[in-house]
């Protein structure tokens, strides 16, 4: 099995497991700003739609088509809606991953980034209310990043949509925490109980349970 492919691989399981664990709890905040669990899920599913539905499900689409159908998993839905949607998406792209060729994981380094440090973010809202420890991704991930990190042109990823500044690991920081705080993710996180933040709905989850005009 090639390499990118592996790796694409481990961060579509890393990503799925870590969303499926945190299905009772989708409104907690994560470590993206303003975004809750189930706003992460929307947008990671937005974006293999978009990247790994094109490189390996085939779909020829225009940039119009391309962001309607963003549009179209990542506005509002319930938040079990949204985990739904993804789960489905991953099977696909889970079943093309291993028969496709691996010249179609060429255009995938990114995606393969996103899911794997969105991961982290949703593990964030669970050690943040004392549910669990800071994610450690699996090595072999974690070495491509590094190696990603020692390559990337820092002019280019810090801005608005991409990387903050980075932040300063503490002393005694794991490998994984000190790659969150270079794309500028706080590497720890102080815990707040659980009964200050309960796991309330998303901001478009509860959109979507409003009662429509015509229903009201």
């Amino acid at each position: 099995m090639g390499i990118a492919r592996e790796r694409y691989l481990q961060a579509l399981d890393l990503f799925s497991a870590e969303a499926r664990a945190s299905a009772d709890r989708l409104g907690l905040p994560t470590s993206c700003s303003e975004w809750s669990i189930a706003d992460v899920v929307r947008h990671v599913t937005g974006v293999q739609a978009d990247h790994a539905g094109a490189a390996l499900l085939g779909r020829e689409r225009t940039e119009q088509d391309a962001l309607a159908e963003h549009r179209s998993v990542t506005t509002a839905s319930s938040d079990w809606e949204s985990v739904e949607a993804w789960e489905t998406l991953a099977v696909q792209l889970r079943t093309a991953a291993h028969d496709a060729a691996e010249e179609a994981f060429a255009s995938l380094p990114l995606p393969t980034l996103d899911m794997a440090l969105h991961a982290w973010d949703i593990r964030w809202g669970a050690v943040r209310v004392g549910l669990a420890a800071n994610l450690e991704f699996p090595a072999e991930l974690l070495e491509w990043m590094e190696e990603y990190r020692e390559r990337a042109d820092e002019s280019a990823i810090r801005g608005p949509g991409i990387f903050e500044p980075a932040i300063e690991p503490p002393a005694d920081a794991t490998r994984s925490e000190r790659f969150a705080a270079w794309t500028g993710r706080q590497p720890r996180v102080a815990y707040v109980p659980m009964r200050d933040h309960a796991a309330t709905p998303s901001s478009a989850d509860a959109a979507s349970a409003m009662p429509s005009a015509s229903s009201a």
